[in-house]
C-alpha cells in the first residue's frame, strides 16, 4: 500500500522554459481563493492523472472491439435478456378488491 501513495503522491516535473507559463500558472493559483477552489483544483488534476495511468495500463479499452458472434459477452448479453423477458410482471390489485375478496 505504500507503493501506491508514493506513486500517487509523484507529480511528474515540467520543465517549461516559457514564461508566459508561468505567469498563467501565478494567475491561476492566485484565482483559487477558497479552500473549495483549491480542493476542486486538486481532485480534477489527480483525477486526470489517475485516468491517464488506467488508459496507459491497458486497463480501460479506449476502442471498442468487435468480437466473434457467440463470444462470452454476447452470450451472457443474451441470458440476461432471456432472464428478463421471462420475468412475470406484479399484477397490480387495488386495495379494495382484496378487502372484497377476503370478505367472501
Amino acid at each position: 500500500m505504500g507503493e501506491r501513495v508514493d506513486q500517487i503522491a509523484k507529480v511528474p516535473e515540467v520543465k517549461q522554459s516559457n514564461s508566459n507559463f508561468r505567469v498563467r500558472r501565478t494567475k491561476r493559483l492566485q484565482s483559487m481563493d477558497t479552500p473549495v477552489d483549491r480542493i476542486l483544483y486538486l481532485q480534477r488534476t489527480a483525477g486526470n492523472q489517475a485516468v491517464s495511468r488506467l488508459m496507459k495500463s491497458g486497463a480501460l479499452q479506449t476502442n471498442l472491439r468487435i468480437e466473434q458472434p457467440g463470444d462470452v459477452y454476447e452470450q451472457e448479453a443474451d441470458r440476461v435478456a432471456d432472464a428478463v423477458m421471462r420475468m412475470l410482471e406484479p399484477e397490480v390489485r387495488r386495495q379494495a378488491e382484496e378487502e372484497e375478496e377476503e370478505l367472501h
